[in-house]
Parts: structure tokens; sequence; C-alpha cells
């Protein structure tokens, strides 16, 4: 049991919220609760769950990675869902180096056997360069703390 919160910025504990799809073998019942439950996988490094949801035809074969993530928010900005189809727009920040990334992203998804997978997706921000933070500054992640103290 974790008494963690969940990364997904829900405020619930991990295992009430999106470790019930990541560890607890549920299946997500809309898109919006795969996007939150996805982005955990990825703070968590949780490759395995990553591709137990990736649509098999989208499914990149280099996804594994050792390198640890700084994932430090998620927010889903709309979702849609009509039959076997949604969408969710979102974005997710990410601090690199001292560099703040965000990832605005439009995701889609598809239903198949009762199943929402994420099929791929369209970068609304491909354009932007990541903003970098001064170490003074306070930390991106909303901790409290200057970024020095915290995330540098």
């Amino acid at each position: 049991m974790s008494l963690d919160r969940c990364p997904c910025g829900s405020s619930l504990l991990f295992d009430a919220c999106c470790g019930r799809y990541v560890q607890g073998g549920l299946l997500a019942p809309d898109p919006a609760s795969l996007m939150r439950s996805r982005y955990t996988a990825f703070c968590r490094n949780d490759i395995a769950y990553l591709k137990a949801t990736w649509h098999p035809e989208t499914y990149p074969e280099d996804l594994g990675s050792e390198e640890a993530s700084n994932w430090i928010k998620l927010e889903i900005i709309d979702s849609f869902e009509e039959g076997d189809e949604g969408e969710v727009e979102f974005k997710a920040s990410l601090i690199f180096g001292d560099k703040l990334e965000i990832l605005h992203e439009l995701s889609y998804f598809d239903k198949i056997d009762g199943r929402w997978l994420y099929h791929s997706g369209d970068f609304q921000n491909e354009n932007e360069k990541p903003q970098k933070i001064a170490k003074s500054a306070p930390c991106p992640c909303g901790s409290g703390k200057t970024f020095k103290q915290c995330h540098f």
C-alpha cells in the first residue's frame, strides 16, 4: 500500500487514484483517466503499463529508458469521447537540467475490446523552446522551495 500522493495531480493517494490502473489491474474507464494513469506511469518509469496501454499499431519499440524522469505537473485541458474514440488535450511539465519543458499534446485514444489505448498525439507547442529556470526562482514543481534547493 502506498501512502504517496498520486503524481497525476488529483491530490488523492496513489492507490486510490491511478494506482488502481497502473498496479491494480483495473481498466481506465475513459480517455482522461487513461491519460492520467499513463502520465503517472511515465513518472514512475513503469514501461510495462505504458506498453499495455499503447495501441499496438503505434507502440515505439525503443520506449524503455533507465533515465529518471522529472515530470512535475499534469494539466488536463479538455477531453472528449464518442463511441470507441477519444481525445485528451493536456500539458505535462518536465524539468530537464535547469530548464522547464512543457509538452502540450492532443492525444488520440481507441477503445478495443473494452480497453482504452493510447494511439497517437499531435504536439501543440512543437516550436516552443524550454525555459531556463533561475537557481533562486521558486521551483516550478510547487514545493515552495527555490529551484536550487529542490530540483537543481
